[in-house]
């Protein structure tokens, strides 16, 4: 036994603590390079299996030699990106495959570090000490780890959201619609959260924002000839509204997988009056937020676990990978649940069903046991916005019961000065 374990100034230190908190840190940042080492080891070895990174560069190159991006019939290149998407990608296509797809993790995980430890300094409530915001690092890996794996593109797409969220709440307004607008140009279902946030700074964002999407289409004119570009915006268009936008491929996990599994047939046009339900409600508890929420941390903070639970339940093209987003939140969750003692059994169920039992092995391994384990991932989303929604309400309810307790004690003071 550590002869100093006994001393209660050695376990009462700030300092001990804060260099005890720096060292998990530094170890939980190492394990996010490990897992950088390991993806670049596999771009070495396998720069083309499981990995969508291909996909982008060859469409990059498709965009300079003027062919359709989305002619997947002939390219079957599965490409959905905007055109500005597919020019940006460039610096990483004209490298070699294993240098670019090297680079273009970096890049990805670099910003998703950086937008994590954002989420600890600006935007969870609460402090955070070092040694919990190793925990969370080291907890939402677990749940990145398969979509970095495979070169996603959504871990770029999470950072920029929570970029964006941390310049509004610095009222940072245009440098938050730009980071806005580049996320939908990579990703189209980031408008939710942009509509989310519009509706609460409706003067403030809802000019720069559309300003912004406008700009960003524009570049691709720039670099190829004008009926060219048009006709790729065409493409891309008939893409996103054609008979693809309904087709059900294997690797979708949402609302509609969970009526799949346990035999219910749901028409198309029902589950789009369902996707607009579900975004009004979304819509009203936002609402409600800004109104009960003690602090902009807290609202910021709702507004992010709504527009994951949102797309993850039933946004457009959600994907076994997509759910990269919410191994950020249901991580906080699962810490938040055991430092206020809130509700831990239901934080600790959504987030084993959101990262070890969601995932692809798993899934496969419980299938001869349980037929609908495919649904586990978007089941587990309900009690994760469950929690959501007991825990804020939980924490306004105690926020308003103690200020009118400080303005009974006010004005027992005051009777009493008076007296």
């Amino acid at each position: 036994m550590n002869p100093f374990s006994q001393n209660p100034l050695y376990s009462q230190s700030p300092l001990i603590e804060e260099m005890s908190g720096a060292i998990w840190l530094k170890r939980a940042l190492i394990l996010w390079g490990i897992l950088w080492i390991a993806v670049s080891v596999k771009f070495i070895v396998q720069p083309e299996k499981k990995s969508v990174y291909p996909c982008f560069a060859d469409s990059s190159i498709n965009w300079w030699a003027d062919r359709s991006l989305y002619d997947n019939e002939h390219q079957q290149t599965g490409f959905r990106y905007s055109p500005t998407f597919a020019l940006a990608f460039t610096p990483f296509a004209v490298l070699p495959a294993t240098i670019g797809g090297i680079l273009w993790s970096a890049l990805n995980i670099a910003l998703l570090v950086y937008a994590l430890r954002l989420l600890v300094k600006e935007v969870f409530p609460g402090s955070w000490p070092k040694w919990q915001e190793a925990c969370f690092l080291t907890l939402s890996l677990a749940g990145c780890t398969r979509a970095i794996w495979s070169a996603q593109s959504n871990s770029l797409v999470f950072a920029l959201a929570v970029l964006a969220v941390v310049s509004i709440k610095k009222e940072r307004w245009w440098v938050a619609s730009i980071i806005l607008a580049t996320a939908v140009h990579i990703k189209l279902w980031p408008a939710a959260l942009a509509l989310l946030l519009i509706a609460r700074f409706p003067k403030q964002l809802m000019g720069r924002f559309a300003t912004a999407c406008v700009l960003l289409i524009f570049p691709p004119f720039l670099t190829r000839p004008f009926p060219v570009v048009i006709q790729q915006y065409q493409d891309w268009y008939t893409l996103l509204t054609g008979p693809y936008r309904t087709l059900r491929q294997a690797g979708l996990r949402d609302a509609y997988t969970i009526a799949e599994q346990f035999g219910t047939y749901v028409d198309d046009r029902v589950y789009t009056l369902l996707q607009l339900g579900m975004a009004g409600l979304a819509l009203l508890w936002c609402l409600r937020l800004a109104k009960i929420s003690n602090s902009n941390q807290t609202y910021f903070t709702g507004v992010l676990t709504t527009w994951v639970c949102w797309q993850l339940l039933v946004g457009p093209g959600t994907e076994r990978l997509t759910f990269l987003l919410a191994a950020p939140i249901v991580s906080w969750v699962l810490i938040v649940s055991v430092k206020e003692h809130c509700h831990p059994v239901l934080a600790t169920i959504a987030w084993l069903m959101l990262i070890p039992l969601g995932t692809g092995g798993m899934e496969r391994l419980l299938l001869p046991l349980a037929s609908w384990s495919p649904a586990i991932l978007p089941l587990g989303i309900i009690p994760l916005m469950a929690w959501q929604f007991i825990y804020i309400e939980s924490r306004a309810h105690k926020d308003l019961t103690n200020q009118i307790t400080e303005q009974d004690d006010f004005q027992k003071q005051q009777t009493s000065f008076a007296a």
